[in-house]
């Protein structure tokens, strides 16, 4: 994220109940070292009354740069936007300001939708253990296609399982500085070329994450819930597509 956050005295508490709008697009990759800062500042114009009143509470850009996962031949896209909100009703008076943002460079549209965070499992602040680092994290973005008969089921598992683990580590291990887990409400408009996805899931990791992952994730779930990590993912795999990881 853009703004610095102070670890100093902050508990870790899930923030429940809370609603993002998130905007995907695609872009030339010839304009994408301009476009992070450049949609940024024109979001904080376009809806600069509505972050003075907190209708808009925070604005957040990542860039996709490295391909992790991929299932299914489609174009990958650019950049995710995540607007956080003060009121669900808020969205419909956001909306058509977004037609006012004014890229002086050609984008795509992938998707506009409406996402509320999964009880327990969102971690927007490292808690008060966190380590100061003089690094910054990296970021991993993951768009979700839950099967619909099974997105009860998928939220049990986040829940109970992968929301607590992920509070262990940030907790203990400390190699994640921060966590989204968001379900997709509404969606507002879909380009047909993209594939579909319902859940995204936004993680602020250092570099260690990449040999400590599922050490110390199967130590948050036995702590948690009682369950390996091979039985908690064998059981996700059954029920969710990780479509795209970048």
């Amino acid at each position: 994220m853009d703004k610095k956050i102070s670890v100093e005295n902050l508990k870790l508490t899930p923030q429940n109940d809370t609603y993002y709008i998130a905007w995907s697009i695609g872009v030339d990759k010839k304009y994408k070292k301009h476009m992070k800062k450049e949609i940024k500042s024109q979001l904080t114009d376009v809806l600069g009354s509505m972050t003075q009143n907190n209708a808009v509470e925070d604005i957040s850009v990542y860039s996709h740069n490295k391909t992790a996962e991929k299932h299914g031949e489609f174009i990958i896209w650019d950049y995710l936007i995540l607007m956080q909100i003060k009121e669900k009703e808020d969205a419909e008076i956001i909306l058509p300001n977004l037609k006012n943002v004014n890229i002086p460079f050609v984008l795509e549209t992938i998707r506009i939708e409406l996402l509320v965070t999964t009880p327990n499992s969102t971690y927007p602040t490292p808690g008060e253990g966190a380590r100061k680092r003089h690094v910054k994290p990296f970021y991993a973005i993951e768009y979700v296609d839950v099967q619909p008969n099974h997105l009860d089921e998928f939220r049990d598992i986040m829940i109970n399982n992968n929301g607590p683990a992920m509070k262990y580590i940030m907790e203990e291990a400390r190699w994640c500085h921060n966590f989204y887990a968001l379900e997709t409400l509404t969606v507002f408009y879909h380009h047909s070329s993209y594939p579909t996805w319902n859940q995204i899931h936004v993680i602020g990791l250092y570099l260690e994450s990449i040999f400590l992952y599922k050490k110390d994730f199967s130590k948050g779930l036995a702590l948690t819930h009682s369950i390996s990590f091979e039985e908690n993912f064998a059981q996700l795999k059954k029920i969710r597509t990780m479509l795209y990881k970048t």
